[in-house]
């Protein structure tokens, strides 16, 4: 009982009649609605942005509003601690929190070109051979970087260590495969930065990089392996269809990008499944089926899709993000592109493998093993915008895949739904993810009054441990604050719940009070959440 009346302040008891478009007490702020919320941590805003991203919008700001009230976030956080914005950004890389690296290599293009700190300055361009790790993330930072100002020594430097560092072999897919982007081509940053080296098959991919072509005199044999790429590449671009093209990519191990456009039929397609890997996969499935690759009556193609989708090391190695997984399912199991361009038919067990491998991105989660209740917010304002950039996944069926999550790994778990009061979802752990964010979805209505989870809990004397509310922190209907409804509940029950708010979009606000103990904030989708969870409803975070 002690502990008990530790957590609860007396004063929010005493408050409880004030609205939530009332403020509470002085450190509440106005969110986009007009309700009185929480402004977050510095580091807590900058992991939602580089984990959510700002595509989209929410329904109170639109795309470009939230982008600019990020990017001016950004820079003053930069500005003011350029040391926390870049560990924050390097443990979210680290860590494969977050489904897009842009995010990432738009705070650290700030922090190298923009700090106040030289070593900070420095440590930024460091930690981009790290951060980017792929040809495209290189020429998107690069886009960043330059719109920030001009090349200095230290751009120069830090851009030509990218090319001086990276493992030749890869540099040699970089050669073939990510020419462009952004309109920056790879060599045009190796004009800019005049990259060092005396070694040969390194000095021979850059040339290639920069006119194409490699030098006659050296050979391509086993003395240089990382050059038999451009050799196929080279040859590739001659072949004069679709069955020559893949003999080439399986006999120099290309991807599919080194071939021509006017060949890529169902042989290079084909050929593709065991040269590109498991991202590229995911992006592809759909096309995959349109040419007639992955189809209904080919078992065999089918189980190795399967295979790979479903295998955990797999998907760790490539670094695939639950977003990666749920994205693909979205677009592949809707038989057409996002676009409207192409169409296919879906093979069921290819949808089903897509759901599973979404739970495998997350790592293996640990229970907590405490009575849940798992409250998704359906309120109109859930209802618009999209989720890290993922076309068509508004928050409300964002909330409802991450719920699957803890509602599959919680044996005492319970889902329901809210706006400006209780609504019965239906959702139970044997549902599919198209089946629980239809539910969401179907039962979107009203105001939001994040308070309702407990109310409801109190008003039918359900017995709680932690709420986890799935949210955008845009509350505002409701006649007590969502803070003073847990204590209400507390005060009620005899007991001492937890209250988790899962962040939907990058917004600045949260209902959970930062200087309480019994409430955490943390962000959806961000890979590192579901542990996080569970381990302060176990009480031991």
């Amino acid at each position: 009982m002690k502990n008990l009346l530790n957590a609860i302040n007396p004063r929010h008891l005493i408050n409880g009649g004030r609205k939530q478009t009332e403020r509470l007490d002085v450190r509440q702020v106005v969110n986009n609605a007009g309700g009185y919320v929480y402004q977050i941590s510095d580091e807590a805003r900058l992991t939602r942005f580089l984990v959510l991203g700002t595509d989209g919008g929410t329904f109170y700001a639109t795309q470009q509003k939230h982008t600019v009230q990020a990017t001016e976030f950004l820079r003053e956080l930069v500005q003011r601690d350029a040391a926390l914005a870049l560990r924050v950004t390097l443990d979210v890389v680290r860590g494969n929190r977050a489904p897009k690296a842009d995010p990432a290599l738009l705070v650290l293009a700030l922090v190298a070109k923009t700090a106040p700190d030289a070593a900070d300055r420095k440590a930024a361009w460091d930690a981009l051979p790290e951060a980017a790790r792929t040809g495209t993330m290189l020429l998107h930072f690069l886009a960043f970087a330059d719109a920030l100002g001009g090349w200095g020594r230290l751009t120069r430097r830090g851009v030509a260590k990218v090319y001086e560092t990276a493992d030749v072999d890869k540099l040699a897919l970089w050669a073939v495969k990510y020419k462009a982007r952004d309109g920056w081509a790879q060599a045009d940053a190796l004009r800019k930065a005049h990259p060092k080296t005396d070694d040969a098959a390194r000095n021979a991919v850059l040339k290639f990089m920069v006119d194409g072509v490699l030098p006659e005199t050296l050979s391509t044999d086993a003395q240089a392996p990382a050059l038999r790429v451009i050799d196929g590449h080279l040859k590739a671009m001659q072949a004069k269809n679709d069955a020559e093209a893949a003999a080439l990519m399986r006999e120099y191990r290309l991807p599919l990008e080194a071939v021509p456009t006017h060949v890529r039929g169902a042989e290079v397609y084909r050929a593709a499944l065991d040269t590109n890997g498991l991202t590229w996969l995911l992006r592809n499935l759909g096309n995959l089926g349109r040419v007639g690759v992955l189809t209904l009556n080919d078992p065999e193609v089918r189980r190795m899709v399967i295979d790979r989708i479903t295998d955990p090391a797999a998907l760790k190695r490539g670094r695939i993000h639950p977003l990666d997984a749920l994205k693909a399912r979205l677009v592949y199991a809707q038989g057409r592109g996002v676009k409207g361009k192409g169409e296919w038919t879906p093979v069921p067990q290819v949808v089903d493998a897509l759901e599973e491998a979404f739970y495998l991105a997350f790592g293996n989660v640990q229970p907590a093993n405490t009575r849940h209740l798992l409250a998704l917010d359906v309120s109109g304002s859930m209802t618009w915008g999209e989720v890290a950039g993922v076309p068509g996944l508004t928050p409300n069926m964002a909330a409802a895949a991450m719920s699957l999550v803890a509602l599959r790994t919680e044996p005492e778990a319970f889902t329901v739904g809210f706006a400006d009061r209780f609504r019965a979802l239906g959702v139970t752990p044997r549902d599919t993810l198209e089946s629980a964010m239809r539910k969401a979805q179907a039962s979107s209505f009203g105001a939001t009054d994040c308070a309702q989870p407990m109310l409801w809990a109190a008003q039918e004397k359900l017995n709680v441990d932690t709420f986890v509310v799935y949210t955008d922190n845009e509350t505002w209907a409701g006649n007590v604050h969502p803070k003073v409804a847990l204590d209400q509940y507390a005060q009620k029950m005899g007991t001492a719940p937890k209250l988790i708010v899962v962040g939907l979009t990058a917004t600045e606000f949260s209902i959970a009070d930062p200087g309480r103990t019994d409430m955490l904030d943390v962000v959806g989708f961000d890979t590192a959440a579901p542990g996080v969870m569970a381990e302060f409803a176990k009480g031991t975070l």
